[in-house]
């Protein structure tokens, strides 16, 4: 009812859609709430007509929340001002996943839906296609991967490589192609030489052979940076037996007729993958010195590689996990982490942390640990415990002292050397690599705000100190230390390097009221910005005593939207919200950044701005923009002129300005009086 009438792209009804993820639904085992749920995972959004509403009265509450989940946040319900195309498509992201995390079914739908429309996406405008294939790419695969559904991922993963990267899929197919026939006939011949072996020696199974898929052929080329024609074990095996101990006598039968390629032998019966994958995968030289790799599994193992948590699928209270399928368990805790942790960088984050573990290290007492390639021991410390991570002093690789930001190997063994004096520091955000690690780091250093304000501030303190010759031994003993903190209004020596580490004191002004009594000013209040002294301009939750510069990155004006952020030294250092090097310190260090306004209580301030005012070439322009300047009431501070014509960029030219005003009014005034004159080309706020 719904859906009638409508067509799909194609011009099929677009009924067949959702019937079609329902039958792959129920290929997956899925039960009959999530079968209910994939055919009706479209009619909210696609005919809103019909209300969650009137699903939970029809088919129940369960149904009514996966096909809620599963709905995409509409972009009008939102005004222009709120969130952008890209934002409300994170949210919804965020939504599904949030979901996902209550009941796995959720994800187990919008799989089916991402499969069935890659599937059929030859009539999708390629733009749109292509943008749809790498969020797949990205996201989906990568979560199919992790939920052990191996034959799904690798369907995912090879349609959506044709649409994303078109160029480089007809290539690498191109190139198979041609060497169909040899593939052929090869595949043939060793699937007949195993079996006669396994025969020879009493062991039964199966035993198929195919080209690899086209998307792992892919990922090899970009990894170990080769042509598709330097791809020589582009063929797979796979032999099914009936017991695990068959498994090990066909590997050491492999061994005894073909030659072992160092380093490709995995045993992932001993050591399953986090997704509880198992198999034994090995990789030797074959006649004509032909390389290709073989898999050896039970029946069983591979039931479960191939359809993964589905394949013991059980239900309590409806919810679909087995309580006894820890990585499934695991999988939930991490998911939860990367949602809690990521901002807009949600989609990139779940790529990376939720990507194949490619590289595994061991504890000292044996433990295989499982981390993405490009972790560091202080992932590894993470990995173990958030005490071992927080408290993290150094490692050790294979009984060898490293740095920590030494990049992890398969097969090392790594010992983190603890110390309950070491804690996290900003540097370490740029060691750790996975969300985890990062999220820990940050969780610590909002925590514990006050010791790092401290930290700073002494530092800041003791620099100031030694300009007036005095030691951290001489303040213990100075009453007069003591009066300026009276005089301050900190109780005592740490607070007072709190404040100045928050930015609230000015440590130099301090020590000169002290030791040379030549300032008489409040010692708390520093206007860096401006060239007189007019009322602080800025308020950080009503207070505006704070110590503060103006960013000369992108010089915000009174009338810009502003946000700040607290350095070393430089106190409360205010930036437009638009800054791009705001919006990088507010994701490395958000316990540093501090939501400000203008206090419109002062209007009376002057702000210095770069200009760059890129001209026609011509008689007069110069003195015709200055000109106008003035008569706008701005003074002109500095100016710079010089021809382009070497730079290739013909009768052009460049004038530098850097002009004073009063606000954000009176800087567009100005703009808009510059933009009318004769051979005004362009005007940059900041110049290069």
């Amino acid at each position: 009812m719904a859906h009638e009438g409508v067509l799909r792209r194609d011009g099929q009804p677009y009924l067949s859609h959702p019937m079609n993820v329902a039958n792959i639904l129920a290929d997956l085992k899925m039960d009959d709430i999530g079968i209910v749920a994939g055919f009706l995972h479209d009619v909210v959004e696609d005919n809103h007509a019909v209300s969650i509403e009137a699903i939970k009265k029809n088919f129940g509450e369960e149904v009514a929340g996966i096909v809620d989940a599963v709905t995409k946040i509409e972009k009008d319900i939102f005004s222009d001002e709120s969130l952008t195309k890209e934002e409300v498509e994170v949210e919804s992201l965020r939504k599904l996943i949030l979901a996902m995390i209550d009941d796995i079914r959720v994800i187990f739908v919008k799989i089916a839906d991402r499969l069935h429309n890659l599937r059929t996406m030859e009539s999708m405008p390629p733009e749109k296609a292509r943008k749809k294939a790498q969020e797949c790419l990205q996201i989906f695969a990568p979560i199919a991967n992790r939920l052990g559904l191996g034959k799904i991922k690798n369907e995912l993963e090879d349609l959506a490589f044709k649409y994303a990267y078109p160029e480089d899929y007809e290539m690498i197919k191109i190139a198979l192609q041609e060497k169909r026939s040899y593939s052929e006939n090869f595949i043939e011949d060793i699937k007949k030489q195993i079996m006669e072996l396994m025969t020879a020696n009493g062991l039964k199974g199966e035993i198929s052979g195919r080209v690899k898929h086209l998307y792992s052929i892919y990922n090899k080329i970009l990894r170990q940076n080769i042509t598709v024609n330097e791809v020589y074990d582009y063929m797979a095996f796979r032999i099914l037996v009936p017991e695990e101990r068959d498994c090990y006598a066909v590997m050491g039968l492999i061994h005894s007729k073909w030659n072992l390629i160092p380093g490709r032998l995995k045993d992932f019966i001993s050591n399953p993958k986090e997704n509880g994958y198992k198999s034994l995968h090995t990789s030797v030289i074959g006649p004509s010195g032909q390389p290709f790799e073989i898999q050896i599994r039970t029946y069983k193992m591979h039931v479960e590689a191939e359809e993964g948590i589905a394949a013991h699928w059980k239900y309590k209270d409806g919810k679909g996990i087995d309580e006894k399928d820890d990585y499934i368990i695991k999988f939930r805790e991490e998911i939860k982490e990367i949602v809690s942790q990521s901002g807009s960088d949600l989609a990139s984050n779940l790529n990376r942390d939720l990507h194949p573990k490619d590289i595994y290290v061991l504890t000292p007492q044996g433990k295989i640990i499982h981390l993405p390639r490009g972790s560091t021991p202080l992932d590894f410390a993470y990995h173990i415990h958030t005490e071992v991570g927080n408290h993290c002093a150094g490692a050790k690789i294979d009984g060898k002292m490293v740095p920590l930001k030494t990049e992890l190997k398969s097969g090392q063994r790594v010992e983190i050397i603890k110390n309950p004096s070491v804690h996290p520091s900003h540097d370490w955000l740029d060691i750790a690599f996975t969300t985890r690690a990062k999220s820990k780091i940050k969780t610590w250093l909002a925590q514990n705000e006050k010791i790092l304000a401290i930290e700073r501030g002494k530092e800041v303190f003791e620099r100031e100190l030694r300009r007036f010759k005095k030691s951290t031994k001489d303040i213990e003993k100075d009453p007069d230390i003591q009066e300026g903190l009276k005089k301050a209004a900190v109780p005592d020596i740490d607070s007072l390097y709190a404040e100045i580490g928050y930015g609230k004191i000015d440590a130099r002004a301090f020590l000169k009221r002290i030791y040379a009594e030549e300032e008489k000013e409040e010692v708390h209040i520093k206007q860096g910005a401006t060239r007189k002294s007019f009322p602080v301009p800025v308020s950080l939750g009503g207070e505006s005593d704070y110590l503060f510069n103006i960013a000369k990155c992108c010089n915000p004006v009174v009338g810009d939207q502003i946000k700040g952020y607290f350095t070393k030294g430089k106190g409360l250092v205010v930036h437009r919200a638009t800054c791009s090097n705001i919006k990088r310190l507010s994701e490395l260090f958000p316990e540093r950044t501090a939501n400000v306004s203008w206090n419109e209580e002062s209007n009376e301030n002057i702000f210095e701005i770069p200009l760059s005012i890129t001209v026609k070439n011509r008689r007069g322009v110069l003195g015709d923009v200055t000109s106008l300047v003035s008569s706008a009431n701005a003074d002109i501070i500095s100016c710079d002129a010089k021809s382009l014509e070497k730079q290739g960029m013909g009768e052009k030219g460049i004038i530098k300005l850097k002009i004073v005003v009063k606000n954000k009014s009176h800087f567009l005034k100005i703009i808009d009086k510059i933009s009318q004159v004769e051979g005004v080309v362009s005007i940059s706020r900041n110049a290069p």
